[in-house]
């Protein structure tokens, strides 16, 4: 499920709406018809799988959803690029981290409120069944691009009016980015490939590791517990960022964030206990906030203004694909091999866990060369 959505972003992303957003530079316009169409494409998706279901049809109406999930993220993509591009026209560079940080406390409420309400409606199944849950998502996206609409577009409108000179936009090709910067960048982005990778292949199959007899034996409740905690964490990780070290070295603070990242990991391994693993879920929520944070914080300061569509297309890439493609061609196939050869599940998903620390240990290696070849190059300078 995850991952024809996940490739269905990235690919319209860095093939279609990058492109398009450096040619006509309107973020707040991509932002408003992203989250619009993706609102009424829900409302659409829960017809067509409602009809099914009444048909007996469960396995077609679950394709219904994925599929139409697939379809959806073709134009929510928009907002995702738009929302990069958006953030760092608004921010100045030691802005941005603080910016991300404040944001994720924004969103560490939206996952604690969204897992209790999406909890309330699921009601044994009946949350699908009517539609509940997907209607009340399209009412948020909808509502949402109507509020960046009205504070944000009206205001760029009213700006454009005001101003009596004519601003042709250039939209050179990626070949004409001087070619270290265009190295760099690559390098910064083959590390959060490998990271990103490593850190969310085990995203899904952490659930199965807890609630699994030869794991924890966790109840429902506890899961939830496992995941609140790691939104708590992302708030106050976000609190930190816009305060303490919003002012700190990005490198610095990326690294860190990815230091972390494998702490936790290492602990979800070797915890003895359910109360000692939530110590993971808390590494983990607060690793993701910095690893963010910080690596947007790199790319805004590094695209030139007349590419940043296309370098905030790859950079969202290496998030979103790795929500889906690590866990299917990675972390699931470890387990599933460690299983058949009879590894307990909970050894099993262990070992996943060992590979997703490997592939982030790579991330890291390729992270230090990306900071030194910056460094010794002078490649922020270059953007400005």
């Amino acid at each position: 499920m995850a991952t024809v959505g996940m490739l269905a972003n990235a690919g319209t992303q860095t093939l279609i709406w990058g492109n398009a957003l450096d040619k006509y530079r309107k973020p707040t316009g991509f932002v408003v018809a992203g989250e619009m169409l993706a609102g009424f494409g829900h409302i659409f998706m829960v017809f067509g799988y409602i009809l099914f279901l009444g048909m007996g049809q469960l396995i077609v109406a679950g394709y219904v959803i994925i599929f139409s999930l697939g379809i959806i993220e073709i134009f929510w993509s928009m907002s995702n690029v738009g929302w990069s591009a958006l953030l760092s026209e608004l921010t100045a560079p030691d802005e941005r981290k603080k910016i991300m940080g404040q944001l994720s406390i924004v969103g560490g409420f939206g996952g604690i409120g969204g897992a209790y309400l999406g909890g309330f409606l699921y009601d044994n199944g009946a949350g699908f069944a009517n539609g509940s849950i997907f209607y009340i998502s399209a009412i948020v996206m909808i509502f949402s691009a109507i509020i960046v609409y009205f504070s944000i577009r009206l205001k760029e409108e009213n700006k454009s009016e005001d101003s009596d000179e004519t601003v042709t936009t250039r939209h050179p090709p990626l070949s004409d980015l001087p070619s270290k910067l265009r190295i760099g960048y690559l390098i910064f982005i083959v590390a959060l490939i490998f990271i990103n990778f490593g850190r969310n292949s085990i995203a899904i199959i952490t659930s199965l590791f807890l609630e699994d007899p030869t794991g924890f034996s966790a109840t429902g409740a506890e899961i939830a517990l496992y995941s609140n905690v790691g939104s708590i964490a992302a708030m106050l990780a976000g609190i930190l960022i816009g305060s303490a070290i919003a002012k700190s070295d990005d490198y610095k603070v990326m690294m860190f964030g990815t230091i972390l990242a494998v702490a936790a990991i290492s602990w979800l391994i070797i915890s003895p206990s359910f109360a000692l693993v939530i110590v993971a879920s808390f590494l983990i929520g607060a690793s993701h906030v910095v690893i963010e944070s910080s690596s947007y914080s790199i790319v805004a300061e590094m695209a030139p203004a007349e590419y940043r569509g296309r370098l905030f297309a790859y950079y969202n890439a290496t998030f979103f694909l790795s929500w889906g493609i690590a866990a299917t061609f990675v972390a699931g196939p470890i387990a599933d091999i460690l299983i058949g050869a009879g590894s307990t599940n909970a050894d099993a998903y262990r070992g996943s866990f060992i590979a997703a620390i490997i592939l982030i240990a790579i991330g890291i290696a390729i992270l230090v060369v990306s900071f030194r070849y910056t460094k010794n190059n002078e490649l922020l300078v270059l953007t400005h």
